[in-house]
C-alpha cells in the first residue's frame, strides 16, 4: 500500500483529520487533505506528519477530474461533490467512497454510477456511522433473522464533545425537511420530527425522533422489508425536544436559511451532557413482534464515521475488488468491525 494515494476531498474538516490519522497510522499510503482553502489544507496536513500533504482543489472546476487522476482513493466528505466527477473517478480507474447521508444525494449519485458501462474501480456509498455502521449492523439482524419484517433504528448523540462543522450543519439543515420512509409495506413523505417513538436501552428510555438519514430508505430497499425507520435522540434529552419544535415549518425555515452561521455559534458554545454515541438496532417479525435488537455504546460520532471509512478504505486498496458499486455490507461484516474496532465501547 505504500505506494498508493488517498484524497480526502473535504479533508480538513472534523472527521477527515480523525481520518487521515488512522490511515496514517495503520498505512503507508500518500495522503492528501484537499478543498477550496489550500492553506488549511496545508496546515491541517502538517499537523498529520509525514507522507500528508494539502492541496487546494475546487471539485466543481473542470479541471478537478484531472488533477484526481492519479489518486488509489477519493474518500468524499461533503456532499458538494458533483455526481458526474464521481462517475468519471470511477471510469478512469479511482476507488471511490462516499459518507454522505442526505436522502436526495445518496440517491443522485447511485444513479449516476449505474450509468457507468465500464467501471475500472469500485464505489461505496453510505459509509459512515448513519449510514454506515447502522446498515451493517441491520445487515446482520437481518441474515439471523430472516423473518424480520422492519427495523427500527436509534442514534444518541452525546453533546459533551462537538461534532463537526459540517455534520452540525447539515444536521440543521434538515431540520423540518420532507423524507421518504417506508411503513405497512408502503413508501410514505414525513417531516423531520413528524415520527417519535421511545426506545428502550440497556441503560433506560429514551424518547427521540424520525429524522431524515438515508440508511432507512437504503436498510428497506437492500433487504426488501415492510419498513423501516431511523430515530436521532440528542442527550441531555431535553434537546431533543429542541429539535422536535425547531423542525416545524416556521422556525425550521429560519434556521435552515442561517444555518452555517448558527452552526458557527453552537461551536463555540460550551459542550454538554455525555460525549459519547448509543446505538440501538430493533428486528420485527410480520406481526410487530420484537425479533432481536443490538446496543451499540462508543465514542463520539466523528471517531465511530472514520473508524468505519477507515476499514472501508483498507479493503478498497487492496486488489481483487469487484468493479462498480458495492454495499458496504459486501466489504464489512458488523461483528467483525466492532470487536477488532478500538473506538467500540460496548456492543450487545
Amino acid at each position: 500500500m505504500s505506494h498508493e494515494t488517498i484524497c480526502f476531498l473535504g479533508g480538513y474538516g472534523d472527521v477527515g483529520l480523525r481520518l487521515a490519522r488512522r490511515l496514517h497510522v495503520l498505512t503507508g499510503a500518500r495522503i492528501v487533505l484537499a478543498g477550496r482553502d489550500g492553506e488549511k489544507a496545508e496546515n491541517a496536513a502538517r499537523e498529520i506528519g509525514f507522507s500528508c500533504e494539502g492541496m487546494a482543489l475546487d471539485i466543481r472546476a473542470a479541471d478537478a477530474i484531472e488533477r484526481l487522476r492519479d489518486m488509489a482513493l477519493c474518500v468524499n466528505l461533503t456532499e458538494a461533490s458533483p455526481p458526474a466527477l464521481v462517475t468519471a473517478l470511477i471510469a478512469n480507474g479511482t476507488h471511490f467512497i462516499d459518507s454522505s447521508a442526505s436522502p436526495n444525494y445518496v440517491a443522485a449519485l447511485r444513479d449516476a454510477i449505474a450509468k457507468v458501462t465500464t467501471p475500472q474501480a469500485v464505489a461505496v456509498l453510505e459509509t459512515g456511522l448513519a449510514p454506515g455502521l447502522i446498515n451493517l449492523i441491520a445487515a446482520r439482524l437481518c441474515h439471523d433473522h430472516p423473518d424480520t419484517r422492519r427495523i427500527d433504528v436509534l442514534i444518541e448523540m452525546g453533546m459533551g464533545v462537538h461534532s463537526g462543522f459540517a455534520a452540525t450543519q447539515w444536521a440543521l439543515q434538515s431540520l423540518g425537511q420532507t423524507y421518504s420512509v417506508k411503513m405497512n409495506a408502503h413508501w410514505h413523505k414525513v417531516r423531520t420530527g413528524t415520527l417519535r417513538r421511545t426506545v428502550d436501552t440497556d441503560t433506560g428510555r429514551i424518547d427521540a425522533i424520525g429524522f431524515a438519514f438515508s440508511d432507512q430508505q437504503s436498510i428497506a430497499q437492500d433487504h426488501a422489508l415492510d419498513g423501516a425507520r431511523t430515530f436521532l435522540a440528542v442527550a441531555p434529552g431535553w434537546m431533543t425536544g429542541v429539535l422536535r419544535q425547531l423542525s416545524r415549518t416556521a422556525p425550521s425555515g429560519v434556521v435552515r436559511r442561517h444555518a452555517a452561521i448558527l452552526t458557527g455559534w453552537m461551536l463555540r458554545m460550551p459542550t454538554m451532557g455525555r460525549t459519547g454515541t448509543r446505538l440501538a438496532v430493533e428486528a420485527f417479525d410480520p406481526d410487530g413482534n420484537l425479533l432481536a435488537k443490538k446496543h451499540l455504546n462508543g465514542g463520539p460520532q466523528a471517531d465511530l464515521t472514520a473508524a468505519v471509512i477507515a476499514q472501508a478504505a483498507r479493503v478498497l486498496i487492496q486488489s481483487g475488488n469487484e468493479r462498480g458499486r458495492r454495499k458496504l455490507s459486501s466489504i464489512l461484516d458488523a461483528y467483525d468491525f466492532i470487536t477488532n474496532e478500538d473506538a467500540i465501547y460496548r456492543y450487545t
